[in-house]
């Protein structure tokens, strides 16, 4: 099957332009006020168009071809992230330096590559090639290998360091190992040594006192201290203000003085949905997770619809890596989850984030348009499980 846009990649598509649409009003108000408006709108918009063409791109070679230089792909981008720590003690100006005190882009003349964002993408394309054929996995052993190609990435990412990219990619692992078929006791006793592990990793080296700051904020957001609000709890509470002053039916675009004049810092990026609150109210952000529910829906349909082992893994990466990106960006805005430096799926401003998402739901649509004719099992259905 391959149409240019079956009805299920319209529905994956459709609620993807929307958001997008809704992240370019955003900043454009907030630039609206600025000495140069548009700039980052007019940027912005062109990331929308390169996002475009690499969703198209994908359609006209087939998520397959690709899959077969999955694991090449996986090896440059883990080449790419060891580069980035490597500049810390080796200076690789100008194509490598710092920003913001992390080193997290690649810097190819007016290009700025944030290498974590595409290693989602090819992370899911790797894992699903692995996984597809395998059965292995359903033992503790087996499990071994899909733990190793998530670590390595996640250690490599802490060190930029950026926190929220890395915390994708695990709950990303357990979505696709279930899909998979794997056995939920094993992932359970998993997830159980993870919790015990925690309190060890929030003392360890790889997490940086500045996200430690960031865990500190959420269980002080309610502080009625001014110095910690003036301070460390500033984005939190303003956060909190902006989708507040929404009320129902939002403030409008044009009354958005709260982003006017700079009183939530990052709020085109990570508090973007701060940003919709503002404007469209309760009813807006309401709308926006509509929008991502039946994004998400129409892909998983689409992994449940096929029956190529690799489409199917690949199609559900996409969806938990979406959903699970939603739901951190989304909770750390409203005062649920730590601060991590997350955008926001097509609406926050940000090229490689922009463009990452619109390859990854290029893989999923691309899934959709080709699902084979297959007399074989169904994939991952085995018939003498204990589980």
């Amino acid at each position: 099957m391959t149409r240019l846009l079956p009805p299920l990649g319209w529905l994956v598509l459709i609620p993807a332009l929307v958001l997008n649409a809704l992240g370019l009003i955003g900043v454009y108000s907030g630039e609206a006020a600025s000495p140069e408006p548009a700039v980052q709108t007019m940027r912005q918009l062109g990331f929308f168009g390169a996002g475009l063409v690499g969703l198209f791109v994908i359609q006209m070679v087939g998520y397959r071809w690709i899959g077969r230089y999955s694991y090449l792909f996986f090896g440059i981008i883990l080449i790419l992230l060891t580069l980035l720590i490597v500049a810390r003690k080796i200076p690789m100006e100008p194509f490598i330096r710092p920003k913001r005190n992390t080193y997290r882009w690649i810097f190819i003349g007016p290009i700025n590559i944030q290498v974590s964002e595409y290693t989602k993408v090819v992370y899911i394309l790797a894992l699903s090639f692995y996984l597809r054929f395998r059965t292995n996995y359903r033992t503790f052993r087996g499990l071994v290998m899909p733990f190793l190609l998530t670590i390595i990435p996640v250690a490599l990412i802490l060190k930029e360091p950026d926190l929220g990219t890395s915390l994708l990619l695990l709950p990303t692992l357990f979505a696709m190992l279930f899909v998979a078929g794997a056995k939920i006791s094993h992932l359970a006793a998993i997830i159980g040594l993870g919790a015990v592990a925690a309190p060890v990793f929030y003392f360890s080296p790889l997490m940086s006192p500045y996200q430690r700051d960031r865990i500190h904020s959420l269980v002080r957001q309610d502080d009625s201290d001014e110095r910690w609000r003036l301070n460390e709890g500033y984005q939190l509470s303003q956060s909190k203000i902006a989708l507040g002053s929404g009320r129902v039916f939002g403030k409008g675009v044009e009354e958005s003085d709260f982003f006017r004049f700079n009183l939530l810092p990052e709020e085109h990026n990570d508090f973007i949905f701060a940003v919709l609150g503002h404007q469209w109210g309760f009813v807006g952000c309401i709308g926006v997770l509509m929008l991502y529910l039946l994004m998400i829906g129409a892909g998983l349909t689409i992994a449940s619809s096929t029956t190529d082992p690799f489409g199917r893994l690949l199609a559900a990466g996409v969806c938990a890596l979406l959903f699970a990106q939603t739901i951190i960006n989304v909770g750390m805005t409203v005062g649920l989850m730590p601060i991590t430096g997350m955008t926001l799926p097509f609406v926050s401003m940000g090229g490689s984030s922009l463009i990452a998402n619109y390859l990854a739901i290029g893989l999923l649509i691309d899934v959709a348009r080709r699902r084979p004719v297959n007399l074989a099992p169904r994939p991952f259905e085995f018939a003498h499980s204990n589980d």
